[in-house]
């Protein structure tokens, strides 16, 4: 049996599934087998917020795999589309911090990329900070450049979703979390082989 820890924030989480659970829950239940997924999906969370956490959630769950989902909250910006929560160098700088306290359990690694987002919807909802695709673009390519450069795997998200599978904007519905699942579990299956 292989542990599964998954890592990231409202996207882990399932937010917005009307069944519940997300990619995460699918895949576990599209992975035939005893393997255990544990989900630390935090609504909110940036880079900042997992690196803050993360030591204590490897330490209870001990994981074999670790896959991680982190950065469209990041992202985010106010006023400006340059004026984002976390800048790029600091985004990347968290990624490394958190990929050296990952490896201290397993080495077997996955970053998943971020999805794009309805942004004509995100930037109604009216909060101080703001969505947009330039932005997760920039943020997904940091993801995509730092797992060459690590030789760890790069799940892309980016092309997948349509504005369908979107009900907020930001979160996909039942139907965008069973596509971001397809995806994942073809490309997990070769680390549970």
């Amino acid at each position: 049996m292989k542990i599964i820890s998954v890592f990231g924030d409202s996207l882990v989480y399932g937010m917005g599934d009307s069944l519940d659970g997300g990619w995460v829950t699918r895949v576990q239940h599209k992975i035939k087998g005893k393997n255990k997924f544990l989900n630390f999906g935090i609504p909110g969370d940036t880079s900042k917020d997992l690196l803050e956490r993360i030591d204590e959630e490897l330490k209870e769950s001990n994981p074999d795999i670790v896959i991680v989902l982190i950065g469209a909250n990041d992202s985010q910006y106010k006023n400006s589309t340059d004026n984002v929560l976390t800048g790029i160098e600091q985004y990347e700088k968290n990624l490394e911090k958190i990929a050296e306290k990952i490896k201290k359990y397993t080495n077997e690694i996955i970053f998943i990329g971020l999805p794009k987002m309805n942004d004509s919807i995100t930037t109604d909802w009216h909060y101080i900070y703001n969505f947009c695709n330039d932005n997760l673009k920039k943020y997904d390519a940091v993801i995509k450049n730092f797992c060459e450069e690590n030789s760890f795997k790069y799940i892309r998200l980016f092309d997948l979703l349509e504005e369908a599978d979107l009900d907020d904007g930001a979160h996909p519905n039942s139907k965008g979390y069973e596509k971001i699942a397809d995806r994942i579990e073809v490309s997990l299956r070769e680390n549970i082989a």
